[in-house]
């Protein structure tokens, strides 16, 4: 009895680690196909203030892309310049556009700002589109961008692949020796 219940209690561990490794991989394998610099591809960020509250949570990973056409109304994000070195994002809704010189001029204000951005943002600013958030993922985000994060998110389910596969590995190599020294047990010679 006792050694069936550590069997199942030692299956449910195995299927809880395949289910988290597996998630890992997942999350992962997102992150990284976001982080390719392909064309119009989808962008995963961290929403750091609370400038879009209630639309967007603090700590919401928002999910954007860049579109053909923007309009007032829209959520979008856009690169402006900390410092001569230093770009941040923001993601703000349009309040107005215009036109100077025949390039639109996209006036943005978050929800929970008084007052409109002080500069003005062009097309060339625009990374994408609001597309949708998640709320607290972002925290997570931030998190696997870091030296810990890279190593739970790679580090970690490398390790766990290799250390399955070598137990298998080794596994077969028993039963492979087992075969064999049967297969090699001392034959009687005829006479």
């Amino acid at each position: 009895m006792v050694l069936k219940n550590k069997l199942k209690i030692k299956k449910v561990l195995s299927l809880i680690a395949n289910v988290i490794l597996a998630l890992l991989i997942i999350i992962g394998i997102i992150i990284g196909v976001a982080l390719l610099p392909i064309k119009n591809n989808y962008k995963l960020l961290a929403v750091t203030s609370g400038s879009m509250e209630p639309a967007i949570g603090v700590g919401s990973l928002v999910v954007v892309k860049p579109a053909s056409e923007y309009g007032i109304g829209d959520i979008v994000t856009f690169t402006s310049e900390k410092t001569a070195s230093e770009k941040s994002v923001t993601t703000h809704r349009i309040q107005s556009i215009s036109e100077k010189n025949g390039e639109k001029i996209y006036a943005t204000k978050g929800d929970a700002n008084n007052t409109a951005d002080s500069r003005t943002i062009t097309d060339d600013q625009i990374v994408g589109k609001y597309r949708f958030g998640i709320a607290l993922l972002g925290y997570l985000l931030k998190y696997l961008k870091t030296l810990p994060g890279l190593i739970l998110i790679i580090v970690i389910p490398a390790t766990i692949i290799i250390y399955e596969e070598t137990k298998k590995i080794a596994r077969e190599a028993k039963e492979i020796r087992a075969k064999s020294k049967l297969n090699k047990s001392p034959k009687k010679e005829k006479k």
